[in-house]
């Protein structure tokens, strides 16, 4: 085990007022590698609130990048920021698919899309709309990958259907090994960044990862996920946000160490 992962997609408390359910998603894998490493795949989309099929859109979205990825290293493909454009392309011409077979407007499936492909020297990354991609610099230091995209009126962002060119996709790729990220939803932007500096809450991030980084075998992973699932459902949480929350935490990291 070397990559060490917990992730929830939890509803908010505004969707179980309104009768809606959970329309944020998560998806990740990991992927053994010939020299015996271990590559990681992460997702997040959230699904918009005017959008009559958001949930299955922000599922479609995440499970799709995914396997596509997946196929990618396993049939060696160099991931690139050409291969991120792809990735997007392809998602959104499977959303089209899906829409045009439900005879729906296109943008009955809008959502964003968030996600990482981390080799054993190489990160890549890829974003559209908002929530944010968070990594540890090294130092023990949080840093955003992007700050969120925010439309011109509040609650309002881009969506992955929006434009055929995907204008508003971001991509990043970093040749170097990435021992930590955090991957999340705008449900909780607010816990997660300090909008006043433009930086990541770094005791958020820090307290969560701590108690990862110490654990040793997969059982103590799943007691970890459903206790993440039970925070982001906690009245302490949505007492600061009562939309969708969706989280994911990864390291390689031992007690501060990287594993080998």
């Amino acid at each position: 085990m070397i990559w060490k992962v917990i992730a929830q997609s939890v509803i908010g408390s505004s969707h179980v007022a309104g009768g809606r359910g959970c329309e944020d998603a998560v998806r990740y894998c990991q992927v053994p590698l010939p020299d015996g490493d271990e590559a990681l795949i992460g997702f997040v989309s959230d699904g918009a609130g005017s959008a009559a099929h958001a949930a299955e859109a922000s599922t479609l979205a995440v499970n799709q990048s995914v396997q596509i990825v997946h196929n990618w290293i396993i049939a060696g493909k160099e991931i690139d920021d050409i291969a991120l454009m792809e990735l997007a392309e392809q998602v959104y011409d499977k959303l089209d698919q899906v829409a045009q077979k439900k005879e729906a407007a296109l943008n009955e499936f809008s959502c964003t899309l968030l996600g990482f492909v981390l080799l054993p020297q190489k990160a890549c990354f890829m974003q559209i709309g908002d929530g944010a991609i968070a990594r540890n610099d090294g130092s023990g230091y949080f840093t955003h990958l992007w700050w969120p995209h925010n439309g011109e009126y509040q609650n309002t962002t881009a969506f992955l259907i929006d434009d055929p060119s995907l204008k508003n996709l971001k991509t990043k790729v970093i040749d170097e090994s990435i021992a930590e990220v955090a991957l999340f939803t705008d449900g909780l932007q607010m816990l997660a960044l300090n909008n006043e500096t433009e930086t990541v809450h770094q005791p958020f991030l820090n307290d969560l990862f701590k108690v990862l980084r110490m654990t040793e075998n997969a059982a103590h992973i799943d007691i970890l996920n459903n206790r993440l699932a039970g925070y982001l459902a906690s009245d302490t949480i949505n007492s600061r946000t009562d939309d969708d929350k969706t989280l994911l935490l990864a390291t390689r990291l031992k007690n501060g160490k990287q594993v080998v």
